[in-house]
Parts: structure tokens; sequence; C-alpha cells
């Protein structure tokens, strides 16, 4: 009797455990997805693959792919839609009202490679439950007003980890050109945790040279770092990387974002169109994490799905100034240009990438086997002209003819690695 009560129970809980809905969604949008997916860039002499990607419609392709939660049909006013990243649903939790009669609640800006739960809730009793597993690797945010924001988290680094989420965040201006509301400062303060910007512009207009936020530049009465800091036009050229005041800045720069997130607090940098003198700062930081050069040239050019055409080609002298400076890899010579150039104490680097940096844990389907030994096999490629391939594939693994002329693809050689980048 006993047992057959405890094997109720636990059968029970079981059941009740059991979502209604799981729901899979990949959070790049299509146009992202496919140069995220289709695009490996070698070196320099590649071509800029971006614009085959960033075609009309939609108009704005920096919006991340929503997730649409069906909503059932009961009889309530409203609806409140419960989520978060733990099965019961504790720690932080976020809400959305749902007005009675939609059938579906779209939720924008959730992490990727995660599992998220959610309840469906009229009052206090749950309708419906269910699961949301998301996949993608970028992750673009939308915030009305604002444009081109993406957290710079999910890129793997050349040491086999990768960049956080949910700490350093790019993007246009919030006072200006660009202009966010106060639902969109709360959403970005109390959903993304921003609690410190660092303003890149220059002074085109001082009044719009303040926090949006309403942070400080200055010391608050504990002795905390300041948590706004205007740099008065950060470099953006190749002959800024060694031009003493343009490398004084970068130092500030890099110390401010270090000393906030020492503190807990995510950061937000920005210029005007979060493109040029963005993507210049965030190139050396992204170097410095590990990011390879593919990654480092993909993500600058993530840029285009908002608006302006910002190819590999504008941010290449970056990588060839680096690869001048000392070191044996890609990573020890952005180390070295932090350190000797820019005066960084190493301490800090180091802190700063234990901060950001995380080991990757990840459950791999069997059907993506391939997948893996391909990217492997693609990370690892060296030119020889000597071995003959056996198959020719795209990225992939699909195997294809050689008459195919759309997206890239990779010649496999007898011992399977991939040897050559085909076009």
């Amino acid at each position: 009797m006993r047992l057959s009560l405890l094997l109720f129970l636990n059968f029970a809980l079981t059941a009740q455990a059991q979502p209604d809905t799981i729901i899979k969604v990949n959070l790049e949008n299509e146009a992202v997805h496919r140069f995220m997916e289709e695009v490996y860039y070698v070196n320099h002499e590649d071509t800029s693959l971006v614009n085959d990607y960033n075609v009309s419609p939609p108009s704005r392709r920096d919006i991340p792919k929503p997730v649409t939660i069906p909503i059932p049909e009961v009889e309530a006013d409203t609806l409140l839609l419960v989520y978060a990243d733990s099965a019961d649903i504790s720690g932080r939790t976020d809400t959305m009202t749902v007005t009675g009669g939609k059938r579906e609640a779209t939720l924008y800006n959730l992490v990727p490679q995660r599992t998220y739960y959610y309840r469906v809730m009229a009052g206090d009793s749950t309708v419906s439950n269910g699961e949301i597993h998301t996949e993608g690797q970028v992750r673009m945010i939308f915030v009305l007003g604002v444009n081109n924001i993406r957290d710079i988290g999910g890129w793997p680094t050349t040491d086999g980890k990768r960049v956080r989420y949910g700490m350093l965040y790019r993007g246009t201006e919030l006072n200006g050109k660009h202009t966010v509301d106060s639902a969109g400062l709360a959403y970005m303060v109390n959903m993304l945790d921003i609690k410190a910007e660092l303003d890149l512009r220059a002074s085109y207009d001082t009044a719009h040279n303040i926090s949006a936020f309403g942070y400080k530049s200055n010391m608050n009465g504990n002795g905390d770092a300041p948590t706004y800091y205007y740099t008065s036009d950060s470099g953006m050229l190749p002959t800024d990387l060694y031009d003493r005041w343009d490398r004084i800045k970068w130092r500030r720069e890099f110390n401010f974002i270090v000393n906030n997130m020492a503190m807990g607090r995510n950061v937000y940098v920005h210029c005007v169109w979060g493109c040029d003198r963005t993507g210049y700062l965030l190139t050396l930081l992204e170097g410095l994490l590990g990011m390879d050069y593919d990654s480092l040239i993909k993500e600058y050019e993530l840029s285009c799905f908002y608006s302006y055409t910002k190819v590999k080609g504008n941010i290449e002298p970056v990588l060839d100034y680096i690869l001048e400076c000392e070191g044996n890899t890609l990573q020890e010579k952005f180390n070295n240009y932090f350190v000797d150039s820019l005066g960084v104490f190493q301490e800090n680097v180091d802190f700063f990438r234990n901060l950001m940096l995380e080991e990757v844990v990840t459950d791999v389907d069997d059907d993506d086997d391939d997948d893996d030994d391909l990217t492997t096999a693609i990370r690892s490629f060296r030119r020889e002209e000597d071995m003959v391939p056996t198959i020719v594939c795209d990225l992939r693994g699909r195997r294809v003819g050689r008459s195919v002329k759309r997206g890239l693809l990779i010649e496999i050689g007898r011992d399977g690695k991939a040897r050559k980048i085909i076009r």
C-alpha cells in the first residue's frame, strides 16, 4: 500500500511537471541566421559577403526573431504571462499582461541557448504552462527608439570558451538623432540591467553629451566608479591606433568598462550610429577576449543589418596593425597592444577576460555530429595544394556540386580536414 502510494505521488508530480507546449526558436532573424551559417572569413583576401544577405524585406534587419506564446481561450479580462529561466519560475521572474481574447503573446530579447519556463495565469490559477528552448548565437536587442543594439555575448573564442551574454551591449545613441522614450530607458535599465553608459560621440551638440539614463560622470560619496563617461570623440581611424591621445582615450574607456563590471554593472557602449567609433573599440575588446578573425569581422559587419554598410574592409586596418604587434597568436597580439601601447595593466586584462568568458557546456544532438566535425575542420583548415579533395560541401556539411554558386563551399580532403574555401 505504501509503495503504491509513493508511486502514485511520483506519477502525479511528474505529470504535473510536464509542459503543455514546448517551443523551439532560433532568435536570429532569417537574414542574420543565413549570414552566420553560410559565411566564413579566412583572411584579408576574402571578399565581404554581407551585402548578399543585407537585402529587403524587411527594411530593418537588426531586430531579433520573437518568441510567440500560445494563449488558451479562457473567460478572463486579463491574463498574466510569467516566465523565467528556472523550472520553478523563481528568482528573476518577468511578467507580461495579456488582454483577454488574445490568442498569443510575443516575447523579445531572450538569451540564446537557454531554456525558459512560462505559465499563463488567470488570477491565482495556471491555465497553461510550457518551455521555450532558444537557439542561435547573435543576440540582437529590440527596444523602441533605439537601433543596432547587440549583446556581444555568445561568440566563441580560440581557447574554447564563449563570451558571456548580458554584460556588454553596443548600439546607437539614446538622445540626439536617435531618441528613446522613458519606457525604452526603463526596459534597458530593468530588463537588461544596464547600469553604466560609455559615450563615444563627438561633441556635435553639447546638449546631447549627457547620459540619457541620468548616470553621473563623477565619483559618488561611496567612492564608486562613475556610471557615465563621455570621451569626446573616440578613435575610428587607422592612425588613431598609434595616436597618443586616442590611445589614452581607449585606455580610459577600457578601465571605465572594467571598473563598472567589477561592481556588477552591465555597460552600454554607443556613439551616434553604433558603427564606427563603437565598432573600433568593440573590435579591440573582442580581440582581447580571443575571438578569431572570422568572428571579429562578422561581429563588425552585423551593423549592416541596421542601415549602414560597414564591410570588412573598414575594420581590417585594425587587424593589420595588431598583426604587427608582438605575440604568437592574434589574442596575444591584442593583449600586447593593450598592455604595451595603451598602458593597460595586465591584471586588469586578466580580470576582464575572467569576467567576460565562460566555459561552454552544451548538449549536442547526434544529428549535429557532422556539423560539429565540419566546424572543427574549418577552424583548423590550412591550404595544401597537394591534397586531392574527395568531396565538396557547404558550411552545413551538405554535399553539393562544384557548379553551385550560392554561399561558400568547402573542399574536404581525404583526411577529413577542410583544405580550401571555394566561392
